[in-house]
């Protein structure tokens, strides 16, 4: 299910990141992976409210999750601000549009992909988003210690 979900933001990325000038080609697969793991961050930190959050573009939650992506693309990649939020204005809905109306056509759902990456706990989906620095099996402090190196 991850993996689906994987490819439907790889699908939707096709001309907001690879096709976009402002984003260099070695980093496309790198901003695709910061819109996954924006969005199973904040529908994994409330499982429960997912259908809710997916159901309004509108959501303080949705917003979130686009401010994420942006400061992530931002820091990680040196995208300008404006591409970034272009971006972040296109993708993220799409995804989460084609979330909302069952993955277009794939016949999975938000809830299936939670459970798939450990039952919608956000340390296990951080841990499948390359997260888990520590290898423990789950995203904590320690991981934030050595992503940091505080």
């Amino acid at each position: 299910m991850f993996e689906q979900f994987m490819q439907l933001v790889q699908q939707y990325g096709q001309q907001s990141v690879v096709n976009n000038p402002d984003v260099p080609n070695e980093h496309n697969e790198g901003v695709m992976k910061e819109a996954g793991s924006a969005i199973m961050s904040v529908l994994g930190g409330e499982p429960e409210k997912a259908g809710e959050i997916l159901d309004n573009p509108d959501h303080p939650a949705v917003q979130q999750i686009q401010g994420n992506f942006i400061t992530n693309i931002m820091q990680k990649f040196g995208i300008s601000e404006s591409a970034a939020g272009g971006i972040a204005a296109t993708l993220i809905p799409t995804v989460m549009d084609s979330l909302r109306n069952g993955g277009s056509g794939t016949g999975f759902n938000i809830q299936e992909i939670l459970q798939s990456v450990g039952g919608g706990n956000l340390g296990s989906i951080g841990a499948k988003l390359g997260l888990d620095k520590d290898g423990d099996g789950d995203v904590d402090l320690n991981d934030v210690t050595k992503m940091f190196k505080f």
